[in-house]
């Protein structure tokens, strides 16, 4: 039997004392780096570019405006990255913070949803959320920092929790990304769809080329194409009831796009013990 040796990213390389539960840590570039876990936890922010990130097996596209925790448990790594620029918020066990209830800090992270770990924030909240961080230096004290990190959790959980087609017209956009993150195996009608955001088709693809850089149908495609990835490498359905179930008809048309977006054949993927990354 073949095992695959993880690194463990330890806490004493990145906080200045075994006092300090909470650190910044950017990322600017974010270089492709193999998979790993860690023994504290982190909050990532992408401040731009783009990448694919695998997290404990899933993988998920990264844009600009996106957020997503990792705990201590999970095992991650980057690949295909293009510019991509991170703001990693490392954290220890909040059962060691000083000032804050950890207890209600953990209600505050979501339980992780492998149909939805990683999150859009709307514009308004991105400069609250940027200006917390520039008063996240190494020499606030402790009280300080648990109130700042509080601060961020609240708006990042207000952004996941939020009334659909409420909010300005951004909000409204990033909204319906995180629908489709969940409902993306569905056959689309964007013009019903759209409208049910308070959203023109229009605005909505103007927003979408503008701030995520793709089309709809792209960010769809790539949504569906990650389900499969995950499901050719860790289940036993054929690779055509895998096409049909992320809401592909055609299983020759589903190989031809699997293949732009990972350079490699469902078949090579779904035959290679090692599980290629591109």
């Amino acid at each position: 039997m073949r095992f695959k040796m993880i690194e463990m990213l330890l806490d004493k390389d990145f906080f200045s004392s075994s006092d300090q539960n909470i650190t910044v840590e950017p990322r600017a570039p974010q270089p492709v780096y193999p998979e790993h876990t860690h023994n504290f936890n982190e909050i990532v922010i992408v401040t731009s570019g783009y990448g694919k990130h695998i997290l404990n097996g899933r993988l998920f596209d990264l844009y600009p405006g996106m957020m997503f925790y990792i705990k201590a448990t999970d095992c991650h790594l980057y690949d295909n990255v293009h510019d991509l620029h991170l703001t990693n918020i490392l954290f220890r066990d909040p059962d060691k913070f000083r000032f804050i209830n950890g207890n209600g800090i953990n209600q505050l992270i979501p339980n992780s949803d492998p149909t939805q770990s990683h999150y859009f924030f709307d514009k308004k909240s991105n400069e609250h959320i940027q200006s917390i961080i520039k008063q996240m230096t190494p020499n606030q004290s402790n009280a300080i920092q648990e109130s700042l990190f509080l601060q961020l959790l609240l708006i990042f959980s207000n952004n996941i929790y939020v009334n659909q087609g409420s909010g300005s017209c951004d909000n409204r956009v990033k909204q319906l990304l995180s629908w489709l993150q969940i409902n993306f195996k569905e056959q689309i009608d964007w013009q019903q769809l759209t409208a049910q955001f308070s959203l023109s088709l229009r605005s909505f693809h103007r927003h979408m080329k503008n701030e995520i850089g793709i089309t709809p149908q792209k960010y769809l495609t790539k949504l569906r194409l990650a389900y499969a990835y995950t499901h050719l490498i860790y289940s036993n359905k054929s690779i055509t009831t895998i096409a049909q179930e992320c809401g592909f008809n055609d299983s020759a048309y589903f190989s031809t796009c699997f293949k732009q977006e990972f350079t490699f054949s469902p078949q090579i993927l779904r035959n290679n013990p090692d599980k290629p990354h591109h």
